[in-house]
């Protein structure tokens, strides 16, 4: 029996239920609210929450797919409106989107539940990474890599994507999440941004020589 499709009244108390728990978690801390918090607030259930989200877990990471999937189309819509092909101005402008949004208050708090996940030994993690990798931003790139000229770019589209990606986000993320450094500014981010994007394409021009 298949199951059945919520009503629309049903999808909007989620939407509310999800839009609370973020507010909650962003301000109060993911251990320190507890479902009771957010029904209270949003007016909904144990009921509500334990049929469409199993529990607490389940409605956080129900709350990160709808992140990453903003995230994405965020810095989808934004590589799309470049009219030029060159490989350069396609680095900086992912890098600009992708650096900024891990440099917002809602990432490095999001940041800061996922380690907590990591380290309780809880396979929900893993599990959600395995099924969420279309979301990723780093497949902004592969695509962009596939359609280049440079052979060694599309033979190497993933592993290049991924190496972009962590080099802009590390070592400062980690940083935010792990010690509270603050945030780049507005400034530092575009210097890091020109500072990665010329050392990956200097370092793509080099590899190319090497492996044609």
């Amino acid at each position: 029996m298949s199951p059945k499709t919520p009503t629309p009244k049903c999808l909007a108390r989620q939407e509310k239920i999800k839009a609370v728990a973020l507010e909650l978690f962003l301000t109060k801390g993911y251990h320190n609210t507890s479902l009771s918090d957010i029904i209270k607030i949003s007016g909904g259930s144990y009921t509500n929450i334990y049929s469409a989200f199993k529990n607490k877990e389940g409605l956080f990471f129900e709350i990160l797919n709808d992140v990453c999937r903003e995230h994405f189309e965020t810095i989808n819509s934004k590589i799309a409106k470049i009219k030029s092909e060159k490989l350069d101005e396609i680095l900086y402008s992912f890098g600009l989107s992708f650096v900024e949004i891990f440099n917002t208050p809602q990432s490095i708090t999001f940041g800061k539940i996922i380690y907590s996940q990591v380290y309780s030994g809880d396979k929900t993690l893993v599990e959600w990474i395995k099924n969420n990798q279309k979301n990723f931003a780093f497949n902004i790139l592969v695509q962009c890599f596939q359609k280049q000229k440079n052979a060694y770019l599309v033979q190497n589209a993933q592993k290049l994507a991924d190496l972009f990606c962590v080099m802009l986000k590390e070592p400062f993320h980690s940083l935010n999440v792990l010690t509270d450094l603050p945030p780049m500014s507005k400034k530092e981010q575009e210097r890091h941004v020109k500072f990665v994007s010329d050392f990956f394409l200097n370092s793509i021009k080099e590899a190319g020589k090497i492996y044609p």
